[in-house]
């Protein structure tokens, strides 16, 4: 669902409020990032993007996963 924010003026800054429907929390980051046409994107920062991860979350699929050696290849 999309909802409506106005930009105004504080000081010397633009401020868009952020409903509190959204449940940001009290001083989270975010990088900012306005492309070509205008858009403008918030990116939560992230102070360890592996304080979380469980393994096998940043395993990535092998374009050989389907190879299988025949000879000396294998050889660790």
């Amino acid at each position: 669902m999309a909802m409506k924010s106005k930009a105004r003026k504080q000081g010397n800054s633009i401020m868009i409020t952020i409903p509190a429907s959204m449940n940001v929390s009290d001083g989270k980051e975010f990088f900012i990032h306005q492309k070509e046409n205008g858009t403008i994107v918030l990116i939560p920062k992230v102070t360890d993007p592996y304080l979380h991860a469980k393994k096998g979350d940043f395993n990535t699929h092998l374009e050989w996963d389907d190879y299988h050696p025949q000879g000396n290849e294998a050889v660790e």
